[in-house]
């Protein structure tokens, strides 16, 4: 007997594809991806509400059943994001997305014994930053979301994507216990890692002019954002923020990674999302940095009709410039998302995505506001490894589901545009591995292979953590042109 779709899911389909070919590439554009049978289940988006209650605990059951369908996958980075964006009041009787509420990388050497309580904290944002992947201290910085490759994302307004880190208490007090500047890391057993439900969560931020409109249906907040300088030394010029130096401004959510310990699942889930008017994206395995590809809207991110081939660039000072009174920099970022749904490898695997976008999405337009702005935000893809299997070997060629996910605003530079050969994906298994703290030429010295080491935020005031800053070489003499 074939079951039927329901109408509601006809319907979030339609609504699912419109959302999702609106940002999509016009050059790469074909027939709608569809959905495995089932995906979701009658009743799946509906069920969505009880994320939304103060004390419901975060989701880890999806992948309990093995081998778990793709979709769950996916239905599960939905439950998270959810559950993340449910909006919890604070003392003033405003209300927050219940991830600003949970502890972030400073409170784990806070010495109060509450600082990992649950709670509204001021947002405080850092700039993003990297040091070069193999250099000395190579990690993805605790306080934000780096690019692997020391470059920053320049908004269309001329100021730099910030970001900010938050986890909850099961995932706070593991990583307490395992800090690398207290000894904890180089203490603990290899195999000992955090508990199922541990999670955490990386948001990118986009930074508003005063009275400019923020993307449209995006959340907004207030913020501490730092104040840069430009410092120069023999041979090399550096952007970082000056010590103690904060603005408050107004910003806009435009990107979440959930990160979560399912059971079966030790490596954790990784899921993305981005606000639907971020970028261009151009279909799984499609993207090529041609010069006469092209997309003829603005994005939040991306300028009309910027040929693709100048997309995702970046630069380095001294050609990256600041200007000290604005706090703005040149040149900007045009950004194109070079797979819409993370290069998913599964049968079915981005017609799943469209079509828990839509359910999802659907359920939130749904909600009272302000809680219906996360209807604005899309599920680009979540990739995990096969049940069980994680170990101090793995990486990012034993990924499954979306094997090159990115998301445009936190991994703008290292996008990796086809899925073969496996060796060359780049997904969150790049970076976040057993071996973390152990690449690295010294100093500082290489540490033990831990599964805990999928963690950056153990390397937080250590000399393993990335400085928020970006240097460049300075030319000490002018080039000689035309010879």
């Amino acid at each position: 007997m074939t079951a039927k779709q329901p109408r509601s899911l006809i319907a979030s389909l339609a609504i699912a594809a419109l959302g999702f070919f609106g940002a999509v590439d016009n050059a790469a554009r074909a027939a709608t991806p569809q959905p495995a049978r089932g995906c979701p289940l009658a009743g799946w988006a509906e069920g969505l509400v009880r994320y939304l209650a103060p004390t419901f605990p975060f989701p880890t059951q999806d992948t309990q059943n093995i081998p778990a369908p793709d979709c769950n996958f996916h239905e599960w980075s939905w439950e998270a994001f959810v559950w993340a964006t449910a909006l919890m009041s604070n003392p003033s009787g405003a209300s927050v997305p219940r991830f600003m509420t949970l502890p972030v990388p400073a409170d784990l050497l806070d010495p109060n014994e509450n600082a990992g309580a649950t709670r509204v904290r001021p947002l405080v944002l850092a700039a993003r930053a990297l040091t070069l992947h193999g250099s000395p201290g190579f990690t993805e910085g605790a306080g934000a979301i780096v690019e692997a490759d020391g470059n920053m994302l320049v908004s269309q307004n001329g100021y730099p994507v910030y970001a900010s880190v938050h986890m909850n208490k099961s995932y706070f007090d593991t990583a307490k216990k395992n800090l690398i500047v207290t000894g904890g890391y180089q203490s603990q057993p290899a195999g000992s890692s955090f508990d199922v439900g541990a999670a955490v969560f990386k948001a990118t931020w986009l930074r508003l002019d005063q009275g400019q409109q923020p993307p449209a249906g995006a959340y907004t907040t207030q913020a501490q954002v730092p104040v840069l300088a430009t410092t120069t030394t023999p041979g090399l010029v550096t952007i970082a923020p000056v010590p103690g130096k904060f603005a408050t401004v107004t910003v806009a959510l435009v990107g979440l990674h959930v990160v979560g310990h399912t059971v079966n699942h030790p490596e954790f889930l990784w899921g993305t999302f981005e606000h639907k008017l971020n970028s261009p994206a151009t279909p799984d395995n499609t993207f090529t940095p041609s010069a006469t590809r092209k997309n003829p809207k603005s994005y939040t991110f991306y300028k009309a009709n910027t040929p693709f081939s100048q997309a995702n660039q970046a630069f380095d000072p001294p050609v990256l410039k600041l200007d000290e009174k604005t706090q703005k920099l040149t040149p900007v970022t045009n950004v194109v998302l070079e797979n819409a749904t993370g290069g998913e490898n599964q049968p079915n695997g981005p017609g799943n995505i469209i079509a828990l976008n839509g359910q999802a999405q659907g359920f939130l337009a749904g909600q009272k506001p302000p809680q219906s702005l996360f209807a604005n935000y899309n599920l680009i893809g979540t990739v995990w490894m096969l049940p069980n299997s994680y170990n101090l070997n793995s990486n990012q060629t034993n990924a499954v589901g979306s094997v090159n996910l990115a998301n445009g605003t936190a991994e703008t530079f290292v996008q990796n545009a086809k899925n073969t050969p496996i060796g060359n994906v780049v997904n969150c298994f790049f970076c976040h591995n057993p071996a973390s703290y152990s690449f690295q030429t010294p100093p500082p010295p290489q540490l033990p292979n831990r599964l805990i080491a999928l963690s950056h935020v153990l390397a937080y005031g250590s000399v393993y953590e990335v400085p928020n800053s970006i240097s460049g070489k300075l030319q000490l003499r002018p080039l000689l042109r035309g010879k």
